[in-house]
């Protein structure tokens, strides 16, 4: 999306700076790492971005000015949360999760480079997410954020137990743990790491949460009807109407923060995409 088009520009520039320090860190010690490859497989040409834009946008939610010294904290934060989403995506796809052999058009890593390398590469970038986060250089706001993305992560792992579960479930349940939970505390990250107070970041995180929430409807409402999901066990016409209500939360959120109509045209164009 244009608004934030410089800054995922500076995103992707920052991970590939990042991933490049796996294979730094190995030659320290004169050896090969063989997951190298890997890891730029399962993060570079990463979808839409929406989890960095989400920290970006907690930011702009606040209208306080984003000097340099935040533009690069907030990049940061960005490279953490779409580090901690490639993992799970990588996890997500294994033999033991959804089995998917292909993911966003060529084959999943587990495909790619084999299981357990799979496995490996998920925890690794996961584990360099948590480093990112703990860059004590931006200051105890951007540790503060990085604490709310690590939250989220938290959340999801217990989404994909829910998810994975036997028996009857709660979809609603999943989708707040599994999608909602990272899109709405990467809000609050880009929030917190700005200085705002209590009440804007949980404005943020409220809007974050709704946004998520629909985001993972509209998702469902994509599938050709063959994956088990709320549309399948509510119907479409059910989960429409859950999705318009959900939006109309976000909207009514983004009128009380900064940047209402970005806020807005954010939602609303993110809800109207196609596969």
């Amino acid at each position: 999306m244009e608004f934030a088009t410089e800054f995922i520009q500076k995103v992707n520039g920052r991970l590939v700076e990042l991933l490049s320090h796996a294979k730094v860190d190995a030659c320290d010690f004169g050896i090969v790492n063989p997951l190298q490859e890997g890891y730029s497989y399962a993060v570079k040409d990463g979808g839409k971005r929406i989890r960095p834009m989400s920290v970006y946008l907690g930011a702009l939610s606040t209208g306080i000015e984003i000097d340099k010294a935040k533009n690069d904290a907030l990049v940061d934060l960005a490279c953490m949360v779409e580090l901690v989403h490639s993992y799970s995506l990588v996890h997500d796809d294994l033999p033991a999760m959804d089995n998917d052999d292909y993911r966003r058009g060529k084959l999943s890593t587990h495909k790619k480079y084999g299981e357990a390398n799979g496995i490996l590469i998920g925890d690794g970038l996961l584990t360099l997410a948590m480093v990112v986060g703990l860059n004590l250089n931006h200051g105890e706001d951007f540790v503060r954020g990085a604490g709310y993305i690590a939250k989220g992560a938290f959340n999801m792992v217990t989404g994909q137990a829910l998810d994975l579960a036997d028996g009857t479930k709660n979809y609603l349940d999943v989708y707040t743990l599994k999608t909602a939970e990272l899109i709405s505390n990467s809000f609050a990250a880009g929030s917190t790491l700005m200085g705002a107070s209590d009440d804007m970041v949980r404005l943020a995180k409220e809007y974050g949460h709704h946004l998520g929430l629909a985001f993972q409807l509209a998702d469902d409402l994509l599938d050709d009807g063959t994956e088990v999901s709320l549309v399948s066990e509510k119907g479409r016409e059910y989960v429409v109407a859950l999705l318009n209500e959900e939006t109309e939360k976000a909207i009514n959120c983004a009128k009380t923060l900064s940047e209402s109509e970005l806020l807005t045209s954010f939602a609303t164009n993110l809800l109207k995409r196609t596969k």
